[in-house]
């Protein structure tokens, strides 16, 4: 990192802290923090307020932490709940709880076991997302694998290969908060190279490969290869690239 540290920024209890540049920045209790924070690792074990944008190499948020500006970090693990009014742009970022996104979330490498709520655009190379989730925009990868732990909705996905199946397995808490909601996904466009979708409610999917599983309702796919419709989904229409 390129600031110049100045020692550790701990607070326990109650306290406020204005913004800076420092090793670490641990939250324990509730903790107030005003301006940005340039760090090395970031932890926030209770209730936390930022107002103002982060950049951390590693970042642990294991309680309740609110972020008034954009949160960038290598490393994020969320096993709490999180709530960030700007963009996060992360290599990788693991939630097992909730995250709550006002903008966009960018990185390579997204493992999801909870619940995630993006209002824009996801974008990364890789998503494992395993739980319940609403993006607001596009999500995009080389790989996508869905597996539904509860009602899903996207705007629209875009990817290499992409796979949404439901869970057989209980996750956590998870099927507690959202039992009373249906396994499946919403969108309005699915478009990539290799497709298989379960439990999937589209307008239209299109790709070169795409096999259709059961629970879906399709009302457009466009193939340019291979397409396999399970009897147990309903599809309105199909074209054939030439």
């Amino acid at each position: 990192m390129n600031q110049e540290a100045k020692g550790d920024l701990i607070l326990s209890g109650s306290g406020e802290s204005g913004g800076g540049s420092f090793t670490k920045v641990v939250i324990n209790g509730s903790g107030k923090i005003t301006g940005d924070v340039n760090c090395e690792h970031l932890e926030c074990n209770g209730s936390a307020k930022i107002y103002g944008n982060i950049t951390s190499e590693t970042t642990l948020i294991q309680g309740s932490t609110d972020i008034q500006g954009n949160l960038t970090s290598e490393d994020i693990k969320v096993h709490g709940d999180s709530d960030v009014n700007g963009t996060i742009v992360f290599r990788e970022m693991e939630i097992k709880g909730h995250t709550g996104v006002n903008q966009s979330l960018k990185g390579d490498t997204l493992h999801l076991e909870g619940m995630m709520k993006v209002k824009g655009d996801v974008e990364v190379e890789t998503a494992d997302l395993n739980g319940a989730f609403t993006i607001g925009g596009l999500l995009n990868g080389d790989r996508i694998d869905i597996e539904l732990h509860g009602k899903s909705k996207v705007k629209e996905i875009g990817g290499e290969t992409i796979s949404v199946k439901r869970s057989g397995r209980s996750l956590l808490n998870l099927d507690k908060i959202i039992k009373t909601w249906s396994k499946e996904l919403h969108a309005d466009l699915i478009e990539g190279d290799q497709i298989n979708l379960q439990y999937t409610k589209a307008k239209v999917v299109r790709g070169n490969n795409i096999e259709i599983g059961p629970g879906c309702e399709i009302e457009l796919i466009e193939y340019g290869n291979d397409l396999q419709v399970s009897d147990k989904a309903k599809v309105k229409k199909t074209e054939k690239w030439e």
